[in-house]
């Protein structure tokens, strides 16, 4: 994971030095790690680094919003192999930032945050647009610094790139006081070699070059060759080595399971897929992780989402002492799901030092038979609406249909509620990296700046956000980014006028009360696209949802559809304070018309 950065620090390279400010400085390093886009969002503090953007090497973007700047850095970091990086002002500018910077903390991705900050003699007198940015952000990074020193910069923004993809990656974020930015120093200086920031990176360097400790994976291989009924549960961490886990799991034949951050790593047709896990994810895949003897989880963080009640999680492969959890951060061990083994290490990593070490065909005859008898009763379904009306899953499912030929040449992102799951439910995971959601965090409205920096990030690639209604409220005005730099990204609205995935448990959990989402009075999304200059379209029928989608995402430029759908419960459902086990399935709800009160458990609401 930690190959997206170009460090540069133990160059010897000697360049006579010159005269330049701070914000000089922090161009020149940008441009020495190879940044090639950042996102911001201009104001008084920050204005002397902004300036150095002015018909110079590095594109900018200017998002309508902070946050949106942080969720586009954030969209463009995880469909890439580059850092995201973002520039906003003091104040304000900061404080708008803490989402985007917790989320991009919480999902693992790496993400520079350059802010302003008033001048070093104004610090802590309520001056004008202050905030006391590194206290805020502390918590939503890996390291917050104020550089109050102009001799600081160069040695502690190579820090900061060294820091950001070292081990689990994650937020950096530096507070930068407008006179750090406008005073002087020699750059290169040969006096930078700052002790902390000296011993800081060799302790890194130190972290991440440990030996393979050969005992535990000795010890962790024999569990997995002893095993009957295995199972891989592979998260986001294995990503970047999805070659080596499709040799993993064609020598061993033990079948697999995702988050939905890991959905595709390896293509969802492979006769040992069981398709992700957890709250609305795949019935096999969750009966089989009940019923697994050996759960060998690697770069996964055994989240709630993907475990349903913890104390019924994985009853036999617990009795058996067989939970294995490997993970490139230790905070991760033991946080959800104690395991049996833990091993500090980078995924791909694991993977070859095992691969030799395991059987061939390790799974018993009768748990493939198992696997094969839940993969044929448990697909995802989804109803037809009576008179010609569409639902979102038939949407997302017409969508899979005509995206499916373009390989890897398509990316999805989505907001956060029921059209997020069912864009994993109905899209196809047939490449890593398909699709990006907000996953830990479940930020609302980050779909559509995602798709902004996975559009910049993918010049050349179709990227659709699938959207819901509420979701797309709350960003919608970065369609002004969209035109301003005539990104051909498109956005499928599910305009349901609720905020689904709540809605439901207000009719689950508390006697259909619903208080707080319904959305009275939605704008018509077609004519406010048209009206930021995107090409318009509108669907609400069964007739014409072939033909408007395929129009739609054939358009050579930024297009917008609204989809008016039929409300709709996304199905299986393992409901708080519920084994994965004990999910409601579709047909149970629909068909059999079984009563759900006694399925549910109105104690324990969701989260």
């Amino acid at each position: 994971m930690r190959r997206f950065a170009s460090y540069i620090w133990k160059k010897k390279t000697i360049v006579k030095p010159q005269l330049k400010t701070g914000a000089e400085i922090i161009y020149q390093k940008l441009i020495d790690y190879k940044v090639k886009n950042v996102f911001l969002y201009s104001g008084g503090s920050i204005m002397p680094l902004v300036d150095q953007f002015y018909n110079k090497k590095i594109n900018y973007y200017v998002n309508s919003h902070e946050q949106n700047c942080g969720h586009a850095a954030t969209g463009y970091a995880k469909s890439s192999n580059e850092i995201g990086v973002v520039i906003t002002t003091s104040g304000p500018g900061i404080t708008n930032m803490i989402t985007p910077m917790l989320d991009a903390k919480n999902d693992g991705v790496p993400l520079l945050v350059l802010s302003g900050q008033v001048g070093t003699k104004f610090m802590g007198t309520g001056a004008f647009q202050e905030a006391p940015a590194v206290d805020i952000t502390r918590n939503t990074t890996k390291f917050s610094y104020c550089v109050n020193n102009v001799e600081n910069l160069n040695p502690m923004i190579d820090y900061a790139f060294r820091l950001l993809n070292s081990g689990r990656p994650g937020v950096v974020h530096l507070d930068l006081p407008k006179d750090v930015l406008l005073d002087l120093c020699n750059y290169p200086s040969h006096n930078e070699d700052i002790p902390y920031i000296r011993k800081a990176v060799e302790k890194l360097d130190k972290l991440w070059e440990k030996k393979i400790n050969d005992y535990k994976t000795n010890k962790v291989s024999i569990a997995i060759n002893s095993a009957k009924k295995p199972i891989f549960f592979l998260g986001k961490g294995c990503n970047h080595a999805s070659k080596e886990i499709l040799e993993l799991v064609n020598k061993t034949n033990i079948p697999f399971t995702t988050t939905i951050h890991a959905k595709g790593i390896i293509d969802e047709n492979h006769y040992n897929s069981l398709e992700w896990c957890g709250m609305h994810g795949s019935p096999s895949a969750n009966f089989a992780l009940q019923e697994a003897d050996c759960i060998i989880g690697i770069g996964a963080r055994f989240d709630d989402r993907t475990t349903g009640l913890v104390e019924k999680y994985a009853p036999i492969a617990k009795k058996e002492k067989k939970i294995i959890h490997v993970d490139i951060d230790m905070g991760m061990f033991n946080k959800t799901i104690r395991s049996n083994y833990h091993i500090h290490m980078d995924s791909k990593n694991f993977i070859n030092t095992i691969l030799s070490k395991v059987n061939k065909n390790i799974p018993s005859l009768e748990w493939r038979d198992r696997l094969d008898e839940l993969k044929l009763d448990y697909k995802f379904k989804f109803r037809i609406p009576e008179n010609n009306k569409i639902n979102t899953p038939m949407v997302i499912s017409k969508i899979n249909d005509l995206t499916l030929h373009k390989e890897e040449d398509v990316i999805f992102t989505t907001g956060v509620g029921n059209h997020q799951m069912m864009t994993y439910q109905f899209i196809h995971g047939n490449y890593p990296g398909k699709i990006h959601s907000s996953g830990s965090l479940g930020v609302m409205g980050a779909g559509l700046p995602y798709a902004i920096g996975a559009q910049i990030a993918n010049p050349d690639k179709l990227v659709v956000d699938i959207d819901g209604d509420s979701s797309f409220l709350m960003t919608m005005s970065d369609m002004k980014t969209i035109v301003e730099n005539d990104l051909p990204v498109k956005i499928a609205i599910m305009n349901d006028s609720r905020q689904m995935m709540v809605n439901i448990w207000e009719r689950l959990f508390f006697e259909e009360r619903y208080t707080a989402t319904i959305n009275k009075r939605n704008p018509h999304f077609k004519e406010v696209a048209e009206g930021f200059g995107i090409k318009g379209f509108r669907c609400y029928d069964a007739k014409n949802l072939e033909e408007t989608t395929r129009e739609f995402l054939e358009y050579p430029g930024p297009a917008l559809c609204e989809f008016i759908v039929e409300p709709e419960i996304c199905l299986p459902l393992v409901g708080p304070g519920k084994a994965l086990d004990e999910m409601i399935m579709f047909d149970e709800y629909h068909n059999e018309k079984k009563d759900i009160n006694n399925m549910i458990d109105k104690k324990s609401i969701p989260s």
